[in-house]
């Protein structure tokens, strides 16, 4: 987790662990939805520099990281539980029904 912004993402909670928790759960939200939850405007997308130029990172950590720092997520005890995020997720960003069949 080597990120510029490492130390606010720190203060946005007590401890790593809870940073790391809130992180990897929300990454693979992002992965679920197949990045279409994400409050990131196009122009705060992370990217990726290649010899082809640049594109949109695939690495779900980075988005949920960029996501904390923006200031739109909050980690706090007051959050949705995930099952019903889950569920309103599911009704906002419906996936396809091999997905839903797993």
């Amino acid at each position: 987790m080597a990120e510029p912004g490492i130390d606010k993402l720190l203060s946005l909670t007590d401890s790593k662990y809870r940073l790391t928790v809130v992180t990897a759960k929300r990454a693979q939200q992002l992965l679920r939805y197949d990045f279409k939850n994400t409050v990131l405007e196009p122009k705060e997308q992370p990217r990726m520099h290649t010899l082809e130029g640049d594109k949109p990172d695939p690495n779900p950590v980075t988005w949920a990281m960029q996501e904390l720092l923006t200031g739109r997520l909050k980690i706090g005890e007051s959050l949705l539980p995930e099952d019903r995020l889950t569920r309103l997720l599911d009704q906002m960003y419906p996936r396809e029904a091999s997905e839903s069949a797993d």
